[in-house]
């Protein structure tokens, strides 16, 4: 553990104490010493009668020879005491080094299982091995490495051919899946490749509202907001009204649903909310007694179309900017249904993959977002217990890039008691500033307790890096020569100057190999990265990776969009039914008996104004 320096006046406290002390030692020391060498009974020893025996035969010379001795051993021993004193006082500019072997097992890198990091040691000719860093504390881990430095081969497809409980990867390009899939198939995982914009439709499928009871109104209402909370993310500056109101607009229209004869999709939403007149429906649902819809989807309901004409524009374009993404059919067939459960990633082994291109990452960011945050949300319901046996890994590469996730951020602080362990892949922490801001980055990287940064390619990031590494002091040697006529005087002094342990153009120098783990209570660990394809051991754990089916492809007719409820008699016979037609934009198979004898009633062709809006 790397010490602050000792104040001056703290030091010379320290000695002036010391040297009185070690003197009384030494006496002592000595009496013991003369003592057994008198070859004098034990039992009569007296430590407190030792200074009045030796002044009384201080002129016997066996005596004298006997205390000389102890006094000898005695100041030995002492001033080995003094020095001891004085060493363990660090250098004024610091003591910064790397940690040593004992050292890295004692802070839990040699763990049998856990996250693999790296590797550390040396071998010569066929001697010596070089042993993973594997870390077994039950702390999140950072990796800090700069884009192509070998984060994927060296820490992602390690660990996913090393950890033995659940596993959820962003796995951009599929290389983590196809490398380490089958493996932990072969090895009695349930696996699932999550690619919604796969051009074959070959995915697994997530339906983000698959987890809510649709009977139960009040569990509908508040885990929709939960899901409004996690897609609609306030700004952090401006005016958060249309975010407010658009997890409104979503909770209300997403508890109508629940309770409708309609996919209940996140698709389905955005449907609703795109689709022909959406006040004039909303506004007829609420009218609609024979709808069991709850208080609270009755009150989102009217708050969302309420307000006055530009006010309801700007909220449904805030909703549909955000579920944009559901435009794509894929997308919205793989959202269509869940083939997995998150729920059960501590009941039973599994791994989800989030297969991506580099190119969709942008795209499908707000929804493997939602994934991250649902995932934590519904497994901290519930402390581990017997019923709940397994760890989850959760792997975030390229973190930043996901977006902002609040649910996540806050998460690093308490889901290591749960179970769930987060390794996120950052390029530096500038690019995590960039997305949470300075409070929340920092928070972010103080709860993990293990950092991996790779070689910097940044100067800023590399001056970082070797100011959080530390110092050492070092004795400098200043030589002067002056000249006088013919007489030359030469003169040398010496000093102590601070040297960072690794300058920031040593750190940038770093070959491609190497490493550096950083944990509080242990100095900086140098170790070398592993490279799955050139370790033996991997790379015989690398099968092919399972078939993925394809999922069916989800055709949307009209039937599934209703622009109106369908009209009752007494709807149709209203003192107005013109407006009413009018409202109905798009009107599905209305009863043509209910519209006649309407017709006749009120005297309008209310038929041939239906077919006009057709």
């Amino acid at each position: 553990m790397i010490r602050q320096p000792a104040m001056p006046h703290k030091r010379g406290t320290i000695l002036a104490a010391g040297i009185p002390i070690a003197f009384v030692l030494a006496f002592a020391i000595a009496s013991v010493v003369a003592w057994l060498y008198l070859d004098l009974p034990s039992a009569k020893f007296d430590p407190f009668k030792m200074p009045a025996f030796f002044w009384y035969y201080r002129h016997d010379p066996v005596v004298l020879k006997a205390l000389g001795a102890g006094l000898v051993v005695g100041l030995v021993l002492a001033g080995i005491m003094l020095w001891w004193i004085a060493k363990r006082q660090p250098p004024l500019h610091g003591a910064a080094r790397f940690a040593k072997e004992r050292e890295i097992r004692q802070a839990g890198f040699r763990a049998g299982k856990g996250i693999v990091l790296g590797m550390r040691g040396r071998k010569f000719l066929i001697f010596g091995a070089r042993k993973f860093l594997t870390f077994g504390g039950s702390e999140h881990v950072i990796v800090e490495a700069p884009t192509r430095s070998g984060k994927g081969v060296g820490i992602v497809i390690p660990n996913l051919l090393s950890w033995q409980d659940s596993v959820v990867v962003l796995d951009v390009k599929r290389e983590n899946w196809d490398a380490t899939a089958g493996f932990r198939q072969k090895h009695g995982q349930s696996v699932f490749l999550f690619n919604p914009t796969d051009p074959e439709g070959r995915t697994a499928r997530y339906n983000p509202l698959a987890y809510i009871d649709r009977d139960d109104p009040d569990q509908v209402v508040i885990e929709l907001q939960k899901i409004a909370t996690m897609l609609f993310v306030p700004p952090e500056r401006g005016e958060p009204f249309w975010t407010d109101s658009a997890r409104t607009a979503f909770v209300g229209v997403g508890a109508y649903l629940a309770v409708a004869d309609q996919p209940f999709t996140i698709g389905s939403i955005y449907r609703l909310m795109t689709t022909g007149d959406t006040r004039g429906f909303f506004r007829r649902v609420l009218d609609d007694r024979s709808l069991k819809l709850s208080q609270g989807c009755r009150n989102a309901l009217a708050d969302f179309t309420s307000g006055a004409d530009n006010t309801f524009a700007g909220i449904v374009q805030t909703v549909t900017s955000k579920l944009s993404l559901w435009l794509n059919p894929r997308v919205d067939a793989a959202t269509e249904d869940s083939d997995f459960d998150l729920r059960a990633l501590r009941t039973k082994p599994m791994s989800i993959y989030l297969g991506v291109s580099p190119d969709e990452l942008d795209r499908v960011a707000p929804l493997y977002n939602l994934l991250f945050q649902q995932l934590i949300d519904l497994n901290v319901r519930a402390l581990p217990d017997a019923t709940t046996p397994h760890q989850v890994l959760v792997i975030l590469d390229e973190f930043a890039r996901i977006g902002r996730a609040q649910v996540i951020a806050s998460a690093f602080s308490y889901v290591a008691g749960y179970g769930i362990r987060l390794l996120p892949v950052i390029q530096s922490r500038s690019q995590l500033r960039a997305v949470y801001g300075e409070h929340v980055a920092n928070e972010i990287v103080a709860n993990c307790g293990v950092e991996v940064a790779f070689t910097p390619k940044e100067l800023r990031v590399a001056n970082e890096l070797s100011e959080r590494i530390g110092y050492v002091g070092q004795e400098a040697v200043t030589k002067s020569l002056t000249i006088h006529g013919i007489l030359a005087n030469r003169s040398k002094s010496m000093s102590d100057q601070r040297r960072a342990l690794l300058l920031p153009q040593e750190l940038m120098q770093f070959s491609q190999d190497e490493l550096l783990l950083l944990r509080g209570g242990i100095p900086p660990i140098h170790g070398d990265k592993i490279r799955f394809y050139g370790d033996a051991l991997f790379r015989s754990r690398v099968l092919p990776a399972p078939d993925v089916a394809m999922i069916p492809r989800v055709v949307h007719d009209d039937e599934d969009l209703p622009g109106c409820v369908e009209p009752s008699f007494d709807q149709l016979t209203d003192p107005d039914p013109m407006e009413f037609a009018m409202d109905c934009i798009v009107i599905q198979d209305l009863p043509n008996m209910l519209l006649d004898v309407a017709a006749e009633q009120r005297g309008t062709d209310l038929v041939g104004v239906i077919e006009q809006e057709r």
